[in-house]
């Protein structure tokens, strides 16, 4: 796409020289700075797009490596994960929280909805993580 818009800038800039459009006419100055103008526009986006695509990689490899942590974190079972049933954002909380003598409420970063309470309120299934997680709480 980049390629052919640069292609059709210099093809522009061609024909206003064979067709001798000098730069000292009112209109073949406007036509001149368009040019110019759309030059530069395609060497932004060249550059623009060489970098998107730097940037695309990075953030695939972030999420590359996030999923490995995810999974590390998940196979310790030090934790549990908790879907929020109102956004269905997973949260990972410690085991230790559910069998706290303390009152303590999970709160969902995302929408501020409580997801669990440890006063015995709120139900559980065990479930392995690998399935799709339904509305529940599931523990390893």
């Amino acid at each position: 796409m980049l390629r052919d818009m640069s292609e059709k800038v210099s093809y522009l800039q061609g024909l206003t020289e064979g067709l001798n459009i000098s730069e000292g006419s009112p209109h073949g100055k406007i036509i001149s700075g368009m040019l110019n103008v759309m030059n530069e526009m395609a060497d932004e986006l060249s550059v623009m797009q060489h970098d998107f695509t730097e940037i695309k990689e990075y953030i695939e490899n972030i999420d590359d490596d996030l999923f490995e942590l995810e999974e590390t974190v998940l196979e310790e079972e030090e934790f549990t994960q908790i879907k929020c049933r109102n956004c269905g954002d997973k949260l990972l909380i410690e085991n230790d929280i559910l069998d706290d003598d303390d009152h303590i409420e999970v709160i969902c970063p995302r929408c501020n909805e409580v997801v669990y309470i440890n006063d015995g309120s709120f139900d559980f299934v065990s479930a392995d993580l690998d399935e799709d997680m339904g509305p529940d709480l599931d523990r390893n």
